[in-house]
């Protein structure tokens, strides 16, 4: 029963780390985004990222350890990282998960606080326009990008894998 325990867990990061995404996505920027006085809007936005990062990036870290600690629980050959399934998955998740890190550092700390900032100084909507296309294009691939981590994830436990 123990070594069900660190999947769980890394199944459980995931699970947090990609379900605040696709919230987010779908009702939470929406719904702020109703809010007409932008200096209000900017506020609540504000908190709502501030703690979305703080989950985003803490699932986030528990994944890349427990993902680790479940490649040493594996026990298979080092050789079957590299061997015509299972190595071909497991890449195309690494590749996956380094993007997923890179876009969520670019949206945690280059554009979020760049349309919040100018949010905040009440610039024009015309002027965040630009800059928040670019965070919904950021977000929309991350979430994406998440997705198809999750299914190389099950594809890596399924027979097809281990043929």
């Amino acid at each position: 029963m123990g070594e069900a325990v660190n999947p769980w867990i890394h199944i459980l990061a995931a699970t947090i780390w990609v379900g605040p995404q696709v919230f987010m996505f779908v009702a939470a920027v929406p719904a702020v985004r109703t809010i007409e006085d932008m200096q209000i809007r900017a506020g609540v936005m504000r908190v709502i990222t501030t703690r979305f990062n703080y989950l985003a990036w803490g699932a986030l870290t528990v994944l890349v350890i427990t993902g680790i600690a479940n490649l040493y629980e594996h026990d298979a050959p080092v050789s079957e990282l590299f061997d015509e399934n299972f190595g071909v998955i497991f890449q195309f998740k690494m590749t996956f998960v380094i993007i997923a890190v890179v876009l969520t550092a670019l949206h945690s700390f280059v554009l979020g606080p760049r349309v919040l900032q100018m949010q905040e100084s009440v610039a024009d909507d015309e002027e965040i326009a630009p800059v928040r296309r670019w965070s919904i294009i950021v977000s929309a691939l991350n979430a994406a990008v998440a997705l198809t981590i999750l299914f190389l994830a099950a594809l890596l436990g399924s027979d097809f894998a281990h043929q």
